[in-house]
């Protein structure tokens, strides 16, 4: 299913471990309290990325569970931290000449936002319940999407797509995520 991406990351020097079992992945998402989306899910049980940049969910070290703990975290905080500089969404009604009302508001909505989960650098799949959901690339508050999907993602990562070229109509919504870009 993703023999295309697969020999992408080959071909870029990425280094590729056998997939997950399901008893790791089940792990996994014990330790980390999460749920893969079903592309990345079928995609680490397929081939693992080890590379630089990528994360090695295998590794059950306490270091390495604190930072992808941290890094599952970094988008939420970020956001929480600079709340006042998030861009206001017109479908949250009109914005708030208070600023106390403004923060108020921007982390209440985030607080009901889908999970993150890292798939490499600051690169961002929403934990939801779709099929094949959006990647993200998330900066503190500089947010974009960066592949209408994983395969996409990765073509645009590591292959010859840009970023520019996304479909960006046939993406779709992530509460929150996608009304703060």
């Amino acid at each position: 299913m993703f023999e295309k991406s697969f020999d992408l990351l080959i071909n870029e020097g990425i280094i590729l471990e056998k997939g997950l079992t399901l008893s790791e992945l089940q792990q996994i998402e014990r330790v980390y309290q999460i749920e893969f989306p079903q592309s990345l899910r079928n995609f680490l049980m397929d081939r693992v990325p080890v590379s630089k940049g990528f994360y090695n969910w295998r590794n059950f070290r306490v270091e390495n569970v604190e930072y992808i703990k941290k890094i599952i975290k970094m988008p939420f905080d970020g956001i929480y931290n600079l709340a006042d500089e998030v861009y206001w969404c017109d479908d949250w009604g009109n914005e708030p000449n208070d600023k106390e009302i403004y923060l108020h508001t921007v982390r209440e909505k985030l607080m009901s936002a889908p999970t993150l989960l890292p798939i490499y650098s600051h690169r961002y799949i929403p934990m939801v319940s779709d099929i094949n959901p959006p990647v993200f690339s998330i900066h503190g508050v500089d947010i974009i999407i960066y592949g209408a999907d994983l395969e996409d993602y990765i073509n645009i990562e590591f292959g010859r797509k840009k970023q520019t070229d996304i479909q960006f109509e046939m993406v779709p919504y992530i509460d929150f995520w996608s009304d703060i870009m």
